[in-house]
Formats: C-alpha cells, sequence, structure tokens
C-alpha cells in the first residue's frame, strides 16, 4: 500500500513548496530528495509527482517518505503527461506561499530556498527569484543568468527552470502549457512578464545541474524553431506582427523564418557566452 501522507496534519503554515516531477527517477531521486531535506529553511514541503514511471521511481519515493517521518512529504501519482503537466499538477496540491520546481536528477544548495525566499519576502511587488547554474557530471561548468527584462526574454531563456516564484503568480498566468514540451518554463516566464510579474536575479550558482552527453540541450536544436515558434504564438502580445505571421506560417507550412532563423543563433550564442569554464573561476 502507498505511504502518502496529508497535507492538513502539518503545521505551521510552509514557505516554501518543493515539486518534483519524476519520471524513471529512481538512479538519483533520493540524491535529490536529499539536497531538499538538507536546505537551511525548515517550512517547506516536498511534493513528488510520479508521471507514469515503470521504474523503481515509486518505491524509492515510498521508501523515503517511510524514512522521513517527520517531514512534509507526500506524492501523487498520474499517467504519464510530460514535465509540464507533472509541475502543474503537483503545484495545485501545493500548500506553500512560494514554488520551486525541481528536476528529480538535480541538487540545490543548502541555502538556496532560504535565500529565494528572503528575496521574496523582503519585496511583496516581487514574483519570481532566479540564481546562476552550476553544471555538474560529464559537463562541469558555471551558467550565469541575465538579467530580467521582457525584450531578451522574448528570444533567449535567461532564467532557468528551477526558480522561486510565489503561487499566486502561477495560478493568475494559467501555469504551465503543454504545447511547448522542454520549452514550457522559458513559455512560463515569458506569460509571467506580459502580466506585469517582476523578477530578479540571484547571482549565485545555487542550482547543481547534473549533466550527461546526450543531454537534452543538444536534442532540441534540431526543432528549437518549432518551439520558439509555438512560445511567439503562445504570447502573441509580446511579438510584432510579423513574428506572429512567420511563426503561424512555421507552424503551418514548416518554412523557417529568418526571424525563427536569427533567434536560433541568438540563443546558441547566449547559450555559450553564458558559460565561464571552472578553470576561469
Amino acid at each position: 500500500m502507498p505511504v502518502e501522507r496529508e497535507r492538513q496534519a502539518w503545521t505551521p503554515a510552509i514557505k516554501v513548496s518543493v515539486i518534483i516531477p519524476c519520471y524513471n527517477s529512481d538512479a538519483f531521486l533520493s540524491e535529490t530528495v536529499q539536497s531538499v531535506l538538507a536546505q537551511t529553511l525548515h517550512d517547506i514541503e516536498i511534493i513528488l509527482v510520479d508521471d507514469g514511471s515503470v521504474d523503481g521511481t515509486r518505491t524509492v519515493i515510498e521508501r523515503l517518505i517511510a524514512e522521513t517521518p517527520e517531514r512534509r512529504m507526500h506524492f501523487v501519482c498520474q499517467i504519464n503527461a510530460g514535465v509540464a503537466a507533472a509541475r502543474n499538477r503537483g503545484i495545485s496540491e501545493a500548500g506553500g506561499q512560494y514554488i520551486l520546481p525541481l528536476d528529480a536528477d538535480d541538487l540545490i544548495g543548502p541555502t538556496m530556498l532560504e535565500e529565494c525566499a528572503d528575496m521574496l519576502d523582503a519585496d511583496p511587488q516581487l514574483s519570481l527569484v532566479y540564481t546562476d547554474r552550476q553544471d555538474f557530471g560529464d559537463i562541469e561548468r558555471v551558467w550565469t543568468a541575465g538579467k530580467y527584462e521582457l525584450q531578451r526574454l522574448k528570444y533567449f531563456n535567461q532564467i532557468g527552470y528551477c526558480s522561486m516564484f510565489r503561487k499566486s503568480m502561477w495560478e493568475e498566468v494559467g501555469g504551465y502549457r503543454v504545447n511547448v514540451s522542454g520549452f514550457d518554463d522559458w513559455d512560463f516566464w515569458i506569460a509571467s512578464a506580459l502580466r506585469g510579474f517582476r523578477g530578479r536575479h540571484l547571482p549565485k550558482p545555487l542550482l547543481k545541474h547534473r549533466r550527461h552527453k546526450d543531454s537534452f540541450m543538444w536534442r532540441t536544436l534540431d526543432v528549437y524553431e518549432c518551439l520558439h515558434a509555438r512560445i511567439v504564438l503562445n504570447n502573441r502580445e509580446a511579438y510584432s506582427d510579423a513574428e506572429v505571421s512567420d511563426a503561424d506560417n512555421f507552424i503551418s507550412n514548416g518554412h523557417v523564418s529568418p526571424m525563427l532563423r536569427a533567434s536560433k543563433f541568438v540563443f546558441l550564442a547566449r547559450y555559450y557566452d553564458g558559460y565561464k569554464s571552472k578553470a576561469a573561476e
């Protein structure tokens, strides 16, 4: 019988809900959860969303919950629907004022939740805090996030997926869209900015991102134009009429416009420029 704890039994109020979508994640999930349990901020909860795993993920989840009865941790299960849908499901269950999405093979530094939450607490007009990123594993690099501004964000996602935001922002925006698989966080940040939500950069590499040689980044380059075209169509008011027309033409006919191709080059250039080698630190 699955081990699942009800949120209603927990006090005091929850400051941050960490949402961890899991799909065939048994290899690294324990390490990921331990990085959350080691946080200096304690009024948190962990929501694990099993997105239709067929490996030992559920067994790992049940063991983690059973081993930490003193911590706020529970899980929900769903038929496989993708990361965006899993995040939405987890956030809909969340009791925290603030949300932090976290992939099931990544880690966060011990002060990340506290530092991000402190920034949000200090400025009621602020809705999003994002950090730099330390890549580890097959590739070890530091990626430095960019300044928060919509004009940049339209063409390059300088905000990491693992950023803290107010649950009220997610509610107003309507959650992550599921038609931009892999770039759903980018789409969400643009939609949030269009509604006037403000973000701020915390210049520390507090996200530890596990990199593999067959990283998702390299698999998506061939479909970047399609994904960005869908982002344009999802957020039409952010783009010019010509850009919307180009995106619509690409989705309908597969024609890669100069705008979309230029956007891809910007994406690649900024992706590489955002990295600093470990040796240069």
